[in-house]
């Protein structure tokens, strides 16, 4: 074998146009798979490194939404459960780091339990202690290493010391290592930083009707998961039973920490590494069909080879140790293209810095690499070697040159090739172009947020100069006010949570509704706003009037709200909406009562995909947080605006920093980010794998004229013109597109079943991208085959008919 490799190795030297093709094509192919294995692996099959990770589960209120635990049903849960080793509660948030040009950078509050749950030891000092937690402690903090070395420049002696933190002083107790990554179904796409105690008031404690804690556990050692959850909802039916007004639609949970980082992103992960396998069958198609064609021009050689006594196994090894040869060199370059393209992929996945640094060009990719390097071989190797293995002494002996070198078994064979190639990119384009069509509809769906004449920044009031709502009542105001004097502003609205960013959410009754703990009401997204928010954002008022300071709420809970038409078109779909009321779904003493002052347009809240929700609007913002969302808005790109939106609150308070300065476009870009990213990147394959069949079909059909070179001469002779010639050799190329196109659709109708639910607006298969795929391909194709069809029809006949 080594013999035919250095043979396959020296003959490849004297074909340096052949080689370097079919080297550069399994490159790409080799390379792409590669780039894609190493984004599966980081993101979907070992998305983290945690001691025994399969024992690390998540505990929810509800198990398919995702529902936040109470600080009530934890106590409980905790105090009953036997399962877990360590079980512990979080919060993810911002935290203001510093004094005089301070930064905002995201963190958690945590119970004694959380950062054991990883196994993971601090690099220095410790973690939290249970005394900690208690509400009267001394302040204490744990920073990332990350933080550790860009803030405090990797200080040794930081342990004991303290730094500002949201305006008060708190004591280093922790430094992380560099390779822990707090993962955290709330914070996919963030770094945690920095990490706090969580301290439950008095009144938390007893809370079980509002919902925010991320409940994180370690199994105990041999305790399963779905023992685990047994018993967390068996204990949930006891809190039901006792509690039957908060707890009656609660359904305990407990899932895995890698479902729960992974469910998102896993399908199209998964989908993105079956299109890339495609163009590498592509690939492997198309070299085999140039290997072919090759082998026609050694048959003479293999007649000798079969004179001189060589066996079918050793032209099978001659011909699959050329493919070999070719892997071997596609996967050494392919590993540089994977290189490249891992860059690439770093950049553009919508995941957090931790897991974008995961995608590496590791020893898993190498070992990848090699095994696709194999595969390739023997993919590219079988046809080739199948026609070696056919060779005939006879067979050469009574057949003249022509005939030597195109075998009826071999163009079957090179057309059957040519066909596949022709389909598989056609079902790469149909992917593309549903991609691409969904994503332009998202776009257009939230076209009125997408605008750069709109700044937003967010900022958070911490510590105890902002513990009353009365004081960040004043400073929002103060804050309104300055804002709207600067040169450019146009308009400013404050709000408590962004469209397409999340926020919260309540349930209300609504007309004759009355409360029913065992039944799902109408659940309501609130956002606390200013009057000008609405023309700042764009969105329009529809019906009825904007807020007013007198629409604040007032004793008893009486308040004036605009909601959005979702909300009119679910409650009040023949009704007039200006006037009716609203309240808490609450048995008692309801916390609000709501009068609809106004209507406005929808917007998406929680993604750019989601569907929009019911939502209310109230002011002012300081009544519900200590955080605001600023906007506004310019006549020009809201970008120069920055600097003056830092001076203004430098002025105010030179110790709060802003977080997420971006522009209303950037919003709509990030949270469009893996629609976006999914779409480039089938886009990229396919126009790859166009370019595959392209070259394919245009050696194939070259090597097919030259078959022909005599017939074709005969009929130039006899009279035939150009343009006969012409359509002669169009027609056989694009009957090949046709096939190809025919089967492929076999393949469209079955890539519909699997996108249909990765596609956001996908409605089953549709004329218009199967029509535009099918038009790309066939484009491609014709292209592909205008160029040996224009030189046959320049053919000298004389020179055709020399031929022999």
């Amino acid at each position: 074998m080594l013999t035919d490799l250095r043979y396959a190795f020296r003959q490849l030297a004297k074909s340096r146009g052949f080689a370097f093709i079919a080297v550069f094509t399994l490159a790409v192919g080799i390379g792409a798979s590669t780039a894609m294995f190493s984004t599966l692996r980081a993101l979907v099959v070992q998305p983290f490194d945690y001691p025994q990770s399969d024992e690390i589960v998540q505990i929810w209120s509800g198990r398919d939404s995702g529902w936040p635990l109470s600080p009530a049903d934890f106590r409980d849960l905790h105090e009953q459960t036997t399962s877990f080793e360590n079980f512990g509660v979080y919060a993810p948030g911002t935290v203001n780091v510093g004094l005089e040009n301070a930064q905002a950078v995201r963190g958690a509050r945590t119970t004694a339990a959380v950062l054991p749950v990883f196994g993971i030891a601090p690099l220095r000092g410790r973690l939290f202690t249970d005394d900690d937690c208690l509400e009267g402690a001394a302040p204490v903090v744990i920073l990332s290493y990350k933080l550790w070395q860009q803030t405090f420049g990797g200080d040794p002696a930081l342990i004991g010391r303290t730094i500002r933190i949201n305006g008060s002083d708190a004591t280093v107790v922790g430094i992380m290592p560099a390779q822990f990554e707090f993962a955290a179904p709330w914070m996919r796409t963030d770094d945690c930083q920095i990490w706090q105690p969580y301290r439950f008031t008095e009144k938390e404690r007893t809370q079980r009707d509002s919902h925010w804690l991320c409940g994180v556990a370690r199994l105990r050692d041999g305790v399963t998961r779905g023992v685990a959850e047994a018993e967390i909802r068996a204990i949930g039916k006891k809190l039901t039973a006792l509690y039957p007004d908060s707890n009656s639609r609660k359904e305990f949970g407990v899932n895995s920490l890698h479902y729960e980082m992974t469910k998102d992103v896993g399908k199209s992960v998964w989908m993105l590494f079956g299109a890339v396998a495609l163009v590498l069958l592509v690939a492997c198609a198309n070299v085999a069909s140039m290997l072919l064609a090759r082998s026609a021009q050694r048959q003479g050689e293999f007649g000798v080879r079969v004179a001189l006594g060589a066996t079918r196994a050793r032209l099978v090894r001659l011909a699959l140790a050329e493919s070999g040869a070719l892997a071997a060199l596609g996967a050494t370059f392919g590993c540089l293209l994977a290189f490249g393209g891992i860059k690439a992929l770093q950049h553009i996945a919508p995941v957090s810095a931790a897991r974008k640094a995961a995608i590496t060009l590791d020893g898993s990719a190498l070992l990848f690499a090699i095994g696709a390097c194999l595969l390739t071989a023997l993919l590219a190797g079988i046809p080739p070697a199948l026609a070696a293995a056919r060779t005939s002494l006879a067979g050469v002996i009574r057949s003249d040159a022509r005939g030597a070198v195109g075998s009826r078994s071999r163009q079957i064979m090179l057309r059957s090739l040519v066909i596949a190639q022709i389909a598989l990119a056609f079902v790469l384009a149909n992917g593309a172009a549903l991609f691409s069509t969904s994503y332009f509809k998202i776009i257009e769906q939230n076209k009125t947020l997408d605008t750069d004449t709109v700044l937003t920044a967010k900022l958070h009031l911490r510590g105890d100069t902002y513990k009353e709502i009365e004081t960040r009542v004043r400073f929002w105001k103060r804050l309104e006010e300055t804002l709207a004097e600067l040169p450019g502003v146009t308009s400013v609205g404050l709000t408590s949570k962004l469209p397409l960013e999340g926020g919260s959410n309540t349930s209300a009754l609504v007309n004759d509704e009355v409360y029913d703990p065992t039944v799902q009401r109408t659940s309501v997204e609130r956002s606390s706003v200013t009057a000008d928010y609405f023309t700042t954002m764009g969105i329009a008022l529809v019906r009825g009037r904007n807020l007013t300071p007198a629409d604040d709420m007032q004793k008893g809970g009486q308040l004036g709200v605009i909601v959005n038409r979702a909300f009119v078109e679910k409650c009040w779909p023949n009704k007039d909406p200006i006037g009716q009321v609203f309240r808490a779904n609450q048995a008692k003493d309801p916390w609000y009562t709501a009068t609809v002052v106004g209507v406005v347009e929808n917007v998406r809240q929680w993604s750019a995909t989601a569907k929009v929700q019911p939502e209310m609007y109230t002011t002012p913002p300081g009544h519900w947080g200590n955080s605001v969302h600023i906007n506004l808005r310019s006549s020009q790109s809201a970008v120069r605006l920055t600097p003056l939106l830092r001076q203004a609150l430098a002025q105010l308070d030179r110790e709060l920093p802003l977080e997420d300065i971006r522009t209303f476009d950037q919003v709509v870009r990030k949270s469009t980010a893996s629609e976006r990213a999914v779409a480039g990147l089938v886009n990229f394959f396919m126009v790859t794998a166009l370019a595959l069949v392209a070259v394919g079909l245009y050696g194939t059909l070259s090597y097919h004229i030259v078959q022909r070179t005599r017939e074709i001469g005969v009929r130039l002779a006899l009279g035939a013109l150009g343009g006969n010639v012409l359509r002669l050799v169009l027609g056989q190329g694009l009957r090949w597109v046709a096939l190809g196109l025919v089967i492929g659709l076999a393949g469209t109708f079955a890539l519909t079943k699997v996108l249909k639910g990765l596609v956001y607006g996908m409605e089953g298969l549709t004329a218009p991208p199967l029509l535009l795929a099918a038009a790309v391909v066939a484009f491609a194709g014709t292209m592909a085959i205008l160029i040996p069809a224009w030189r046959a029809s320049k053919m000298d006949p004389l020179v055709a008919l020399r031929i022999d």
